[in-house]
């Protein structure tokens, strides 16, 4: 299970560090694109790569930042509970957002089956729409592998590091 957990951190390491070189492609793109376009130049169809580098740079960041623990949460309600009753409320959420995160990841598969057999592109450059789904739908089957390790830390007794 060690091996689980920590094949599932590098993983979310490495999408972490593929968006971040996506996101400071997509502000180089942004300012350049400024530039050249004051000069009457504009690069074309930057704007198709500025909304699938936000695809990538989205769906890519979120497991790892659930593997810091950087979503908000609202204990108001919970922090009046006991700690085993506070336990048994981390246990529920964690399992629905794993059965939430694979149901979308699930529904990001079809979608991206979809539109692999329609062909469809992208304007500009003719770039498929599928492996966007499924580089999404990746990302999302891994949030609930992330959610599952969490889940299994919470089990254990063990906060998050």
């Amino acid at each position: 299970m060690k091996r689980f957990v920590a094949s599932i951190a590098n993983i979310d390491r490495s999408l972490y560090v593929i968006a971040g070189v996506v996101l400071a492609c997509m502000i180089l793109l942004t300012f350049f694109d400024v530039i050249l376009r004051n000069f009457g130049h504009p690069i074309t169809g930057s704007m198709e790569f500025i909304q699938y580098g936000g695809c990538i740079v989205f769906g890519f960041s979120i497991p790892y930042g659930t593997m810091l623990g950087a979503q908000v949460i609202v204990d108001i309600v919970t922090e009046k509970l006991s700690p085993k009753k506070r336990q048994i409320i981390e246990v529920i959420t964690r399992c629905v957002g794993i059965l939430l995160f694979l149901f979308i990841a699930y529904n990001f598969y079809v979608y991206g089956m979809d539109v692999r057999k329609t062909g469809e592109r992208t304007a500009s450059f003719k770039i498929p729409y599928y492996p966007f789904a499924f580089a999404l739908s990746f990302s999302f089957l891994l949030q609930s592998f992330t959610i599952f390790c969490d889940l299994i830390k919470k089990m254990k007794g063990v906060e998050n590091e």
